[in-house]
């Protein structure tokens, strides 16, 4: 098996179409052809269904796609750690971030991270943690930060606690329910929920669970957190927001006065932002450097709390 078999195969998937992946890859057509031809043959299987609407990976495929992903990126990161050593600090650095996390030193860190390797491509991207865990595992993403209230995961993903951050429940100004001081009578009420509710790790989720509590039997999901700042404000939703909403310095601090606290007697979880990533000793250069940032700026007089140490499972 060869790295030009597998980058042609790679671009097949991508496009789901020979001739489109011909032209990304400035061949023709049948030498791409013959390219997939001699792998299926060496594998001794059917990598890809052909038919008049394109092409589709086979199980086969679909298990060596994976794979070979996996083996681009890191020959990438091979090239380029080879040219850090040569003193030229290039390349790439994939980041992906939770809602929560990309308030914290995120923003500090990338900034100073520029001026330290002005030509290193930086991309970030706002996922769902299962998406990061993904996009790690398949070699797309460098390094995640990943916020949860249920503690660090397990399996092959390493996970380094940054910060904690407390959480509040909140009403818009004026509401009818501001002065209620316990989670039971505000479950009849109409709440906003932002995170998947199958997500074990998501506020609302791990506040319900941690008291006993079903979950709020009428709900508006949104999985836009500006969106639910409008409706947090302008509708009689009760929902939860880490401090940075009122005291942090982000795109999603509001002004004094939109949204109220409620004075919870209840305990209400942290939520706990941890940098993850497949192995230290994996990292490039350039995202090692760029981990250094993240902690120097999560301990330089942060509006928030160094993490707590816990167990179980993270999401």
């Amino acid at each position: 098996m060869k790295l030009q078999q597998l980058r042609v195969l790679l671009a097949v998937a991508q496009h789901g179409s020979i001739h489109e992946a011909s032209r990304s890859l400035h061949t023709t057509q049948p030498a791409l052809s013959k390219t997939i031809s001699e792998l299926e043959r060496e594998l001794g299987v059917t990598l890809m269904s052909r038919s008049t609407r394109g092409v589709s990976l086979t199980p086969y495929g679909t298990a060596l796609v994976k794979r070979a992903s996996l083996v681009e990126q890191e020959l990438r990161h091979a090239l380029e750690d080879i040219e850090a050593i040569r003193g030229h600090d290039e390349g790439q650095l994939h980041i992906g971030f939770t809602a929560v996390a990309s308030s914290g030193p995120l923003p500090d860190a990338m900034a100073s991270f520029r001026q330290r390797f002005p030509n290193v491509a930086m991309r970030g991207f706002e996922l769902r943690p299962q998406q990061i865990f993904e996009g790690l595992r398949e070699g797309r993403l460098d390094l995640g930060l990943i916020s949860t209230c249920n503690g660090p995961g397990t399996g092959a993903l390493q996970w380094e606690p940054l910060f904690s951050v407390a959480m509040h429940l909140s009403v818009r100004a004026g509401h009818p329910l501001r002065r209620v001081r316990r989670l039971q009578p505000l479950l009849d009420a109409d709440w906003l929920v932002l995170d998947p509710i199958d997500d074990a790790g998501s506020p609302l989720v791990s506040t319900m669970s941690m008291h006993g509590l079903q979950m709020p039997r009428r709900m508006v999901h949104s999985a836009s957190n500006l969106l639910g700042l409008q409706l947090a404000t302008q509708t009689d939703l009760i929902s939860m927001w880490s401090d940075f909403v009122f005291h942090g310095a982000g795109p999603l601090r509001l002004q004094p006065g939109l949204l109220e606290k409620l004075p919870i007697s209840d305990e209400l979880p942290d939520f706990d932002v941890f940098l993850v990533y497949r192995s230290a000793d994996l990292m490039t250069h350039v995202c090692a450097e760029f981990v250094k940032e993240a902690r120097h700026h999560a301990k330089a007089n942060p509006p928030w709390r160094q993490p707590r140490r816990k167990g179980g499972a993270g999401t």
